[in-house]
């Protein structure tokens, strides 16, 4: 009788066995990527599971065994696995061991060996490369796991993968950008010249351009976006501006993703984009349809029109791209100058980030589907929910493609819960209400005004009537004007006041004439000279700043604000009577010089209503200063003048 005993000792390889204490065995795979490996698309620098996601398995009752290197070029050595309770091995060893096995990109090349076995893998089953791995996988009867499938609902949105890479993706397409476009993001005003910033353009508000809008804005560029869908707000809210196709059309989808648009509203929307990227330095493109071809938004003639440097990045390359002239993972330079980026691997490009984020989702996925019974539920739950049919977990049902040799069909998307019509609550309208009706409105209002008055003319008990109204005018008018000040016109506006405050001059050239004393006339050359220093000084910082705000090609006409000064000096020489109504005047072009900056629009004619106001209470306060005097202060003022000039162009 023949014996049963192997000829040779480890002859018989033991079948795949659960570890004592452990629930289910994952295996973890190499995703194949090498360095020095001959064609660009050969496996992936992403591992599917990282030493932290691993550990929180393993309280969970999984046994994770890595092959062998799985996490190096994640910036994971095997050393970091072991020390969180992950055993190592060679790649046919964690087939043979594991139940359950995780790879990025499905290991076709395997699949004979893992029958009755189950895949969880980036397959992508409702494009034809996905379709053909299916097929492959049923064949082998395996039950394959497309993370993909993940439906968009609300309980999902922590499994969801696309949302997690499409995230690392639109981050760094912005560093790809940024590399290829080579000069400042943001606004620069240095030693060696003033650079404008960056003008980027995002289409697509998905996660990816989201995520490139932040990570824009963050670096300092100026942003615009575009989406199919109206989602202006989200836009706004991040601080970018959001570009309108003037046409009619509802581009919300199934499953919360954009649909297709119509061939009339692609036409406008391409020349619509075509002005746009002449003016950008930037574009980003994210607009991807699921199971369709990328839908074309750059045309060549956008391309042709675009500036030399320009940097287009298409992250919907697979899908044969958003750009009409993008090349599948290539980087390449169109003949004027606009460089064309359409890589595939985005996210394998922050290979350690993508990985953290996959591997936090693969465990959110397997937490889903075993629940409260820990490892040892899951086959038993995932295979419960299938044959459940439509009462079964949607989850569960959406990720399996096949199993057994049958291929499971993929429920429908959910429909996304339309938006409720915006309604104003019912004390709003009744306030809108109050605040229409006219007789309240104007009761209100006189009573308001009473009051103030009855306050001012308390002030004026026992008081001055010319100190009262230089109160009164300093207190209100001046409060108004430089409560509406923009926040970022604040720097000119102190400069501008700090030349105003130069008024000290006119105490000085006052003091010259009517000294009886050394000292006293000694303290007026000062103040006249000095003043003059502030006078001239703050304008030239001023209106340097204010230059800064200029767009390219942008005129400014404001000087022609000056030309009251004329009328001035022939006032004061010829109607000696209206020397104070200028005075009076020139204090009012003072405060409307600050009010004038409230906007950009007028703060360069701000700037030279205070230069005209300064110039008048100065002409006033000379007329009458005898020869002698007039000349010194005439000097004075050349002298200190030229000096603060000289000091506003230095001040960096």
């Amino acid at each position: 009788m023949a014996s049963a005993a192997p000829l040779l000792k480890n002859d018989a390889l033991p079948a795949a066995t659960v570890a004592a204490g452990v629930g289910l065995e994952l295996g973890v795979l190499h995703e194949g990527y090498a360095p020095d490996a001959k064609l660009a698309s050969t496996g992936d620098q992403r591992v599917s599971l990282v030493p932290s996601v691993a550990e929180q398995l393993i309280k969970d009752g999984y046994g994770v065994i890595v092959e062998r290197g799985a996490g190096v070029y994640s910036g994971f050595a095997d050393s970091a696995y072991e020390e969180k309770g992950c055993r190592i091995a060679s790649r046919a060893e964690v087939i043979q061991k594991c139940q359950v096995f995780f790879s990025i990109e499905p290991p076709v090349k395997d699949f004979a060996q893992l029958k009755g076995k189950t895949l969880i893998s980036w397959v992508g089953r409702l494009q034809d490369k996905g379709k053909d791995i299916v097929a492959k996988a049923n064949a082998s009867q395996i039950r394959l796991i497309d993370v993909t499938a993940v439906p968009r609902i609300t309980i999902a949105q922590k499994l969801d993968v696309l949302s997690s890479q499409a995230k690392v993706a639109g981050h760094r397409a912005v560093v790809e950008a940024t590399h290829a476009f080579g000069r400042f993001h943001s606004a620069e005003m240095t030693a060696a010249g003033k650079y404008p910033p960056s003008q980027t353009f995002v289409l697509g508000c998905g996660v990816a351009g989201l995520a490139a809008i932040g990570t824009s804005k963050a670096l300092g560029s100026v942003v615009r976006a575009w989406d199919v869908r109206d989602v202006s707000d989200q836009v706004h809210s991040m601080g970018a501006k959001w570009v309108s196709v003037d046409f009619k059309e509802d581009g919300a989808g199934a499953g919360g993703y954009a649909k297709e648009s119509s061939d009339a509203f692609k036409k406008f929307q391409q020349e619509t984009f075509k002005r746009a990227l002449a003016e950008v330095d930037i574009a980003i493109s994210t607009a991807a349809i699921p199971g369709r071809k990328s839908p074309l938004l750059i045309t060549k003639e956008a391309v042709e029109g675009m500036k030399p440097g320009s940097v287009i990045i298409d992250l919907a390359a697979v899908g044969g791209g958003n750009c009409e002239l993008t090349r599948l993972n290539e980087s390449f330079v169109t003949p004027n100058g606009v460089t064309i980026i359409g890589y595939a691997d985005m996210p394998a490009r922050m290979a350690n980030q993508a990985s953290a984020m996959y591997a936090q989702n693969m465990a959110n996925l397997l937490k889903h589907i075993h629940g409260k019974g820990k490892a040892a539920a899951f086959l038993p739950n995932l295979q419960e929910a299938l044959d459940a049919g439509e009462q079964g977990d949607i989850v569960s049902r959406s990720i399996v493609c096949c199993q057994k040799g049958q291929l499971v069909q993929m429920p429908p998307p959910p429909q996304p819960t339309p938006p409720k019509p915006k309604t104003a609550a019912p004390g709003k309208d009744k306030k809108a209400a109050a605040q229409a009706d006219p007789l309240r409105a104007a009761a209100f209002g006189s009573l308001a005004l009473t009051v103030g008055v009855c306050c001012m003319l308390g002030l004026g008990e026992g008081v001055k009537t010319s100190l009262l109204t230089t109160f009164l005018l300093a207190g209100a008018a001046g409060y108004q004007a430089v409560w509406g000040v923009a926040h970022a016109l604040h720097t000119p506006l102190m400069s501008v006041t700090n030349a105003i405050s130069g008024m000290t001059a006119i105490g000085g050239l006052l003091l010259m004439n009517r000294s009886s004393g050394k000292f006293d006339y000694g303290l007026a050359l000062i103040a006249v000279l000095v003043s003059s220093v502030n006078i001239i000084g703050g304008f030239v910082v001023s209106q340097r700043m204010l230059n800064l705000f200029k767009k390219a090609g942008e005129k400014d006409y404001s000087h022609f604000m000056l030309f009251p000064a004329v009328v001035f000096l022939v006032v004061v020489v010829s109607h000696a009577e209206l020397l104070g109504a200028v005075s009076t005047v020139s204090a009012l072009l003072c405060v409307s010089a600050i009010g004038a900056l409230a906007a950009m629009s007028s703060a360069n004619a701000g700037c030279k209503f205070g230069m005209l106001g300064v110039f008048g209470a100065l002409v006033a306060s000379m007329v009458d200063m005898t020869g002698e005097h007039f000349l010194v202060a005439i000097t004075l003022m050349t002298v200190g003048g030229a000096f603060g000039a000289v000091l506003g162009m230095k001040v960096s």
